[in-house]
């Protein structure tokens, strides 16, 4: 027996016709396909600017909720990554987790501690100690609150912060214009 050139032989005998059009590769659609690359490119540039526009490097770290009423101020300093606590007339927020009601705050004229805050707080200090284990703590964290919030409240979360070791205390207000 002489040696022949390999030819595609695979399933060649099977008398069904479907089973030979596919062998033969019977005018289906190529198993390769061509990404086209200008609509590819054109995705990522629409990607790519998307996410500029969306990230911002001028300290624009909070998002205003839109029930809250923050103060205006002329002297600011740009905030650095830190636990919010936002304090509007309803609820009060630990990095959008429910910690007290305002108005059960406001109602108590004694300065008392805020348990599930200070909690929450040495939880994040903790997990702020793992991740940067040779940085000393900076205890920092900033307060977004309602103008129409009663003092004794903002009293209450600034003793609660300092007592779970935050006495870096901002608050977060709206920038006003140089004009």
């Amino acid at each position: 027996m002489a040696i022949k050139k390999p030819s595609k032989t695979l399933l060649r005998g099977v008398p069904l016709k479907f089973v030979s059009k596919k062998v033969s590769g019977g005018g289906g659609k190529s198993v390769n396909t061509e990404i086209p690359l200008v609509p590819f490119i054109d995705f990522l540039i629409v990607l790519v600017v998307f996410l500029l526009i969306s990230f911002s490097a001028s300290g624009e770290l909070l998002a205003q909720k839109p029930n809250l009423t923050m103060p205006k101020a002329s002297n600011v300093v740009d905030l650095e990554i830190s636990p919010v606590i936002a304090v509007d007339p309803i609820v009060v927020t630990l990095d959008g987790r429910r910690m007290a009601d305002t108005a059960s705050l406001a109602s108590s004229p004694k300065v008392e501690r805020i348990e599930q805050m200070i909690q929450d707080l040495e939880t994040l200090k903790r997990n702020w100690s793992i991740l940067h284990p040779q940085e000393p703590f900076p205890g920092q964290v900033i307060i977004q609150a309602d103008v129409s919030i009663d003092y004794r409240v903002i009293k209450k979360l600034m003793f609660s912060a300092a007592q779970a070791g935050y006495g870096n205390i901002s608050f977060a207000v709206n920038r006003l214009s140089k004009d």
